[in-house]
């Protein structure tokens, strides 16, 4: 028997369009070469085009989570799929989205409905099955900036969810709630106001056990001409946004595959009582590895390094190691840092008899204040006690072992996401951050390298911003200021090369300081 299509309901505000998601780009990033492509297999009807009926699943002038969601989806499961669309930027759940179609919203209650209804009729008429599976929703950018609503977008919603279920007859219908990204200006710029949408999105949770949390502060977000954080995904965020829809939705259908076994298989490559350089790296966009692709690494970076020991969090926890791992790409985005060569580097000069441990701790989407040891406002971006914790039990877990780790240094990039509002503010952030960590390792003279913004990044301020760096080595013996100037450099980010070099920099920097451990 033939398989009922499963049909889903993509909707929600400009992120859920696709604003400034560009489908010429679409091949410029590796792992997604070929996803612009139309998928006559899948069906797509949207608001903007519903006189037309149903079509092929395509990107238009721009694009959204469908895309890549749909390509994910039938990777892993071969039911036929259907998209119904309807979205539109700028709007709110207040006004636009209420059900009970105010005259100064913009009715998008009763259209989508009338959408979902006609699409669903036709493929009644077409004697097609199907089963409306999901909505799939992104927004609440717009409810958060207004101060007089933001703490109702939790009863706003639920309005929303509860009378579509009750109009569709689908009781038990599911949504998938992905995260306004803490990584554009909502999150840089608006931080209270996002901690409160967070807060009512976290209530809505909590009431209903048919909602799905998707998490995305980890994903690529554009970044405009000016420095400024954008107010979307942009191409790649978009392509990744999709992917993350997709395995939320395979997994709650039991089809996500597992991650794949990386710990040694047979335990640690290094003799019991031998000592072990801990090193740790950590920051935010280019130390985690944006636009940094693996599919691109040399045949000699792109393989485990078994000689390395290796323990991460990427994402700020979105994804960690279990265990030890030997060295190499890890990343689910596709992505590396500059570990690979820096590991690399240290391995082919330290002693062969000493043991070498990373320890990476990296969220793209953070700021200096969520870097903060006594935290801030929004606690749920703190970072310190996680970090500290991470580091700590590496470590811990080592001497258990029965080896003798011994704290080298700490190699950092900083502040991509400071530059534009708070560049001025970052050296003092970071002095505390330094301080703090010195004093709960009982590390006092701990060393930390830290890599300079790039002056060729799209960035604004980072003259100021490397400057006060410097300056603050100044009063800090321990600390080294690596310059970058010389290296490759993106539009936003490092790049596959330019990581490659920063590494090594990084590395140099660390074996050619007199004062090292």
């Amino acid at each position: 028997m033939v398989k009922p299509v499963k049909v889903f309901l993509f909707a929600g505000q400009s992120n859920m369009v696709g604003a400034d998601a560009h489908p010429e780009r679409i091949d410029r990033f590796p792992l997604f070469q070929g996803a612009g492509a139309p998928q006559p297999e899948v069906r797509y009807i949207t608001l903007q085009l519903q006189n037309e009926g149903w079509g092929a699943l395509r990107p238009l002038d721009a694009f959204g989570p469908e895309l890549t969601f749909a390509r994910l989806v039938k990777k892993y499961d071969n039911s036929p799929l259907a998209i119904i669309k309807s979205a539109i930027g700028g709007t709110n759940a207040v006004y636009d989205w209420n059900p009970d179609a105010p005259e100064n919203g913009q009715k998008l209650y009763p259209r989508t409905l009338q959408l979902v209804r006609e699409a669903l009729a036709a493929l009644e008429k077409q004697n097609t099955r199907y089963q409306l599976e999901a909505v799939i929703w992104h927004q609440g950018e717009n409810d958060m900036l207004d101060r007089k609503v933001n703490t109702a977008y939790a009863a706003n919603l639920r309005k929303i969810i509860q009378r579509l279920r009750t109009d569709l007859q689908l009781p038990k219908l599911k949504w998938f709630l992905g995260e306004v990204s803490e990584k554009g200006i909502w999150g840089m710029d608006n931080r209270a106001n996002l901690a409160v949408l967070r807060a009512q999105q976290d209530q809505l949770l909590a009431s209903d056990p048919l909602l799905r949390w998707v998490p995305t502060s980890h994903l690529a977000f554009d970044v405009m001409d000016s420095g400024q954080p954008h107010y979307h995904f942009g191409t790649q965020g978009q392509l990744q946004l999709g992917e993350a829809f997709g395995a939320a939705y395979l997994k709650e259908i039991g089809k996500l595959p597992k991650p794949k076994e990386r710990k040694f298989a047979k335990g640690l490559p290094i003799a019991k009582k031998q000592r072990v350089r801990l090193f740790i790296l950590g920051g935010e966009r280019n130390m985690e590895g944006e636009d940094a692709f693996a599919s691109e690494l040399p045949a000699a970076l792109a393989q485990p390094q078994s000689q390395i020991v290796f323990r991460y969090v990427l994402g700020g926890g979105f994804q960690s190691s279990r265990d030890w791992e030997p060295l190499g790409p890890v990343s689910d985005l596709g992505n590396f840092g500059p570990e690979l060569s820096l590991g690399a580097q240290l391995r082919k000069t330290l002693p062969a008899s000493d043991g070498i441990a990373l320890l990476k701790f990296t969220h793209s989407g953070a700021q200096g204040l969520d870097w903060l040891p006594q935290g801030t406002p929004e606690s749920r971006r703190n970072l310190y006690p996680k970090f500290l914790a991470f580091v700590r039990a590496a470590h811990d877990d080592l001497t258990r072992q029965g080896y003798a780790p011994t704290w080298e240094g700490v190699f950092w990039h900083p502040g991509e996401n400071d530059t534009y509002f708070y560049a001025r503010s970052y050296a003092a952030w970071l002095k505390a951050l330094i301080t703090q960590l010195r004093q709960d390792l009982g590390q006092p003279t701990l060393p930390w390298f830290v890599s300079e913004q790039h002056p060729k990044a799209i960035w604004k301020n980072m003259a100021a911003l490397n400057a006060s760096l410097r300056e603050l080595a100044q009063t800090d013996k321990q600390l080294v200021v690596v310059k970058t100037d010389h290296l490759p450099h993106q539009r936003v980010h490092f790049g596959t090369q330019g990581t490659i070099l920063l590494g090594e920099a990084l590395a140099q920097a660390y074996l050619t300081t007199p004062t090292r451990p």
